[in-house]
């Protein structure tokens, strides 16, 4: 819920990250050579820019797992996050629960 962390206290809690995850994608050879995170001229890695994107907000406080599951699934699948609306959550779960009963769901 956006509305509970101001963009400030995002950002400095991210900025760690912003810096690992582009230094372990360079340390793994992510990186084709010349090519840099970000367009950065250095001879390695650049920290990635924080942005806080407009996505859909859940309404209530039970439904942040579901959200975070169907961004995940949506956004791998280049789908549209329209349809992750709160209405739509109850349809959801029931859906990830067919899914894990037939055995169709990832789990690890």
């Amino acid at each position: 819920m956006v509305s509970l962390i101001p963009d400030e206290m995002l950002k400095e809690e991210l900025a760690p990250l912003s810096i690992t995850i582009p230094n372990l994608l360079n340390s793994i050879d992510f990186y084709e050579e010349g090519v840099y995170a970000n367009d950065c001229s250095r001879d390695w890695w650049c920290p990635w820019p924080i942005e806080r994107v407009d996505v859909p907000q859940q309404s209530n406080q039970g439904d942040c797992g579901m959200f975070v599951l169907k961004y995940i699934e949506l956004l791998s699948a280049e789908i549209s996050l329209a349809t992750c609306t709160t209405q739509n959550m109850p349809f959801f779960r029931l859906k990830l629960a067919a899914e894990i009963l037939r055995g169709d769901a990832y789990m690890p």
